[in-house]
C-alpha cells in the first residue's frame, strides 16, 4: 500500500495502552507491529445543472481545512509464558476490548484515542502445553495526536499566547469576572466574540469549555447562555490575540496535531 495512504512502525520499544506499557500488560509487539491507517478528509460535492464541474459544500474549519474522518490503528500482538500468564494477558486486554482508550510512544507529540476492538486469539502449543497466543488490537481513532494540558494565564486587556501544534483546538475558559461588571468578554483577533451579559453584576466562577463534543458555559456551576451574538471560537496554532474584558482568568488547551 502506498506510504502516504498508512505509515508502518515496524518495532516501537515502549507503545504505552492508556498509559500502561505493553510489556506490564504481559504483551509484547511481533514482527508486523503497528498499523497507522491514514485520515481522510470529510469531503462533500454536489452536481448542480447549468454549471460545469462540482460545488464544493465542504465544511472546514477555522483554516479552510476540510475536518478529518477516524484512522483505523492496528497493533499486531502476542504473549509467551505459561498458561497461567497467557490467560492473565488476555483477561488483562480483553477487558478494555469495546472501551475508548488512548495509545502513544515515545517521539509522537501525544496520543491517539479511540475505541477498541480484538480480533480472535491465536493459540500456539508445544505438544498440550500453550506457550504464545497471538492477536490483532484494533483502535478506531481519531484523526489527531492529542497533546498534553497547557495552560494560559489571562490579565484583563490584551493578551497574546502562542499554540502549539498544527490544528485549531478548542480550550477550556476559567474566568474571575472583575468588581461590578456586567458583562464579560472574550475576543480573538479574527472577529470572534465570546461573552456574557447580566443586568447586574456578574459574580463567581465562570468556566467556558467550548469543545463542540462536550460544550457548555457556567457560572457559579450553574449553565447559562452566551449572547446571541458569541462565538464558541477555536484556538488557531502559532500566535493568538486574546483580548479579556471584564475578568481575568486562565485558558486550557490540548494541541491536536495530524501526521
Amino acid at each position: 500500500m502506498p506510504y502516504q495512504r498508512r505509515m508502518r512502525l515496524p518495532r516501537i520499544e515502549d507503545p504505552t495502552l492508556n498509559g500502561v506499557p505493553l510489556e506490564r500488560m504481559m504483551l509484547s509487539l511481533s514482527s508486523d507491529g503497528v498499523t497507522v491507517e491514514a485520515a481522510k478528509p470529510a469531503v462533500s460535492v454536489q452536481d448542480m445543472p447549468g454549471r460545469d464541474g462540482q460545488i464544493d459544500l465542504t465544511l472546514t474549519d477555522a483554516t479552510g481545512a476540510a475536518y478529518m474522518g477516524n484512522r483505523t490503528i492496528t497493533l499486531s500482538l502476542y504473549a509467551i509464558g505459561g498458561e497461567d500468564d497467557i490467560l492473565a494477558a488476555k483477561t488483562r486486554l480483553a477487558a478494555l476490548a469495546g472501551t475508548v482508550v488512548t495509545l502513544a510512544w515515545r517521539g509522537l507529540p501525544g496520543h491517539y484515542t479511540g475505541r477498541m476492538s480484538l480480533g480472535a486469539w491465536e493459540d500456539k502449543w508445544a505438544g498440550r502445553h500453550q506457550i504464545a497466543t497471538l492477536v490483532t488490537m484494533s483502535i478506531d481513532a481519531g484523526p489527531y495526536l492529542i497533546g498534553r494540558d497547557r495552560t494560559a494565564t489571562l490579565k484583563a486587556g490584551t493578551n497574546t499566547i502562542h499554540v502549539k501544534g498544527n490544528r485549531p483546538c478548542w480550550p477550556t475558559w476559567t474566568l474571575t469576572p472583575a468588581a461590578n461588571a456586567k458583562t464579560v468578554s472574550i475576543q480573538d483577533a479574527h472577529g470572534h466574540e465570546l461573552a456574557i451579559a447580566g443586568t447586574t453584576a456578574i459574580t463567581g466562577r465562570i468556566t467556558i469549555k467550548t469543545d463542540p463534543d462536550g460544550r457548555e458555559l457556567r457560572v457559579n456551576g450553574n449553565l447559562t447562555a452566551p449572547t446571541l451574538e458569541s462565538d464558541y471560537f477555536p484556538l488557531l496554532t502559532g500566535v493568538n490575540t486574546l483580548t479579556l474584558t471584564g475578568c481575568t482568568g486562565t485558558l486550557t488547551y490540548q494541541p491536536l496535531t495530524l501526521i
